[in-house]
């Protein structure tokens, strides 16, 4: 008496059937990325450690909108200082940490 047995359905073969990891990689990275561009509440929550805890009490990130990071600052000393000397290093801190997400400039305001 002859044993029937039955091939899975889909079944394509003694092929290889493992995939490589940075097939996988890629396709995980694009979706990770796709979930920061809708939440700029994430990068509105970082901002304490992108400005450091020296100057996190005197600002807020208050909105982000089409590339523009809005930061309150609390006196005009501390805005000339970020306005002038440190918006090139926080827009290379936040596109670092945010690569997905289109930043195009900070713009700091009195409040």
């Amino acid at each position: 008496m002859m044993s029937t047995y039955r091939k899975p359905k889909n079944y394509d073969g003694p092929g290889v059937t493992t995939r490589r990891i940075s097939d996988l990689l890629t396709n995980a990275l694009s979706k990770i990325g796709q979930s920061y561009q809708g939440r700029p509440d994430l990068l509105l929550s970082s901002w304490p450690d992108i400005i450091g805890s020296k100057f996190s009490s005197m600002t807020e990130a208050v909105s982000f909108q089409d590339g523009i990071l809005y930061v309150k600052v609390k006196n005009s000393t501390l805005y000339s200082l970020l306005n002038q000397n440190d918006k090139p290093r926080l827009l290379n801190l936040l596109r670092k940490r945010f690569p997905q997400m289109s930043i195009k400039t900070i713009v700091f305001r009195m409040g």
